[in-house]
């Protein structure tokens, strides 16, 4: 079993300075198998990945996990150019699955 933790740096976005919020998402692997792991994040209309925030879907795949590994990847949130306050929402989706031998 793969266990997610994600969190938010800093935990609000101050629109006045324009400036990312940084998403970070770690990824461990309990089982004592080597896993498959795909992680999907989609962003609301209002960010993005880029600074233009039309970049509101990442995917991302790990095909070899192996047991006790320990994963963190970080991803700047931007505001786009002409939002309003307001509450935005992030969806993480994670996956894992055992890795077929020899695949």
């Amino acid at each position: 079993m793969v266990d997610f933790k994600a969190s938010l740096t800093p935990m609000r976005m101050i629109l006045a300075y324009k400036e990312p919020v940084e998403l970070e998402i770690e990824m461990v692997n309990n089982s004592n198998k080597t896993q498959m792991v795909s992680l999907d994040i989609y962003l609301g209309e209002r960010i993005g990945f880029d600074k233009g925030g039309r970049n509101t879907f990442l995917s991302k795949k790990i095909h070899e996990f192996k047991p006790g590994e320990r994963i963190r990847n970080y991803y700047n949130i931007y505001p786009r150019v002409n939002v309003e306050r307001g509450i935005e929402t992030i969806k993480i989706k994670g996956a894992d699955r055992v890795s077929a031998p020899n695949a």
